[in-house]
């Protein structure tokens, strides 16, 4: 019989009785149409249902050595738990950009290098100066030549040449040999003459190398110098406070460095990237 028959038979009161006692579904149904007491009055007794089964409890460190992981504080902020770094990513950025605007602003403007020693002048060696200085005096011609910035223990020859009448006329020539001792050496020679102008021609030699020469004429009772070689200024560090960012791992030479109170493109490509971060780090809203 189907369950729809008997489902059937139970509602026209046609079903045996005895059959409500084994099945417990068919019993709960007839129990809600008719009641109990109507069932027990026809000797239909309630069949017995088979014992509920209950997953185990476990107690307090019985867990079969399984440890759910815990969670402290209110569950809710798992949904935030990433949010906290938004804000912190924002004050970075902002930091980051007002540091480089700064930095790039205020190296236009008059040089990091007024503020951050990271220069060092490379002062090389002053160079080697020769002056002649010539001067005559009853009839007798002086002639002194001067040389500076000598290297010591070094081998100095000094070939010389003057002559009366201009040039047309040599009075004398001849060579003048030392090793240095001092950083300078001065010598003097004085020939007699008559006709002027009077003229000389010099030149220095460093370990039989020719580096310098000098040569003038004086005329009556005159006195010419003449310097042979003058040193260029160098540039200092003092006047070169704006670093060139492209030259920026050699911070420590000269070369690095130029005259603040101008820019160049990559200073404005600085300015922008870093005023750019600052306004990101001002207006980013948190997510």
């Amino acid at each position: 019989m189907s369950d729809s028959e008997r489902v059937k038979g139970l509602l026209d009161g046609t079903m045996d009785p005895t059959e409500l006692e084994g099945d417990t579904e068919l019993y709960a149904l007839a129990e809600r149409i008719y009641g109990r007491e109507a069932l027990e009055e026809m000797g239909v007794a309630a069949p017995e249902r088979p014992p509920e089964v209950h997953p185990p409890v476990y107690a307090e460190g019985d867990n079969l050595g399984v440890e759910l992981p815990g969670f402290e504080g209110d569950p809710e902020d798992l949904d935030g738990e990433g949010a906290s770094d938004s804000p912190r990513r924002r004050w970075f950025v902002l930091l980051i950009g007002l540091i480089g605007a700064s930095l790039v602003g205020v190296n236009v403007a008059v040089g990091i290098g007024q503020f951050l020693p990271l220069c060092v002048d490379d002062l090389e060696p002053d160079p080697l100066s020769f002056t002649v200085t010539a001067n005559e005096q009853d009839s007798t011609l002086y002639v002194t030549w001067t040389v500076a910035n000598l290297n010591l223990s070094t081998s100095y020859s000094i070939q010389w040449s003057i002559s009366q009448n201009g040039s047309s006329e040599v009075v004398d020539a001849g060579f003048h040999n030392w090793t240095s001792s001092l950083d300078s050496y001065a010598h003097t020679e004085h020939r007699s003459v008559t006709t002027a102008p009077w003229c000389f021609i010099s030149s220095l030699y460093e370990e039989s190398v020719k580096v310098s020469e000098a040569n003038g004429c004086i005329g009556d009772s005159s006195t010419v110098s003449t310097l042979a070689s003058v040193s260029p200024s160098q540039p200092m560090c003092e006047d070169h406070t704006r670093l060139l960012w492209e030259k920026a791992s050699d911070y420590g030479s000269i070369e690095s460095w130029t005259s603040s109170g101008t820019g160049e493109l990559i200073d404005g490509a600085f300015l922008m990237l870093f005023g750019l971060m600052t306004l990101l780090g001002l207006f980013s809203k948190k997510e």
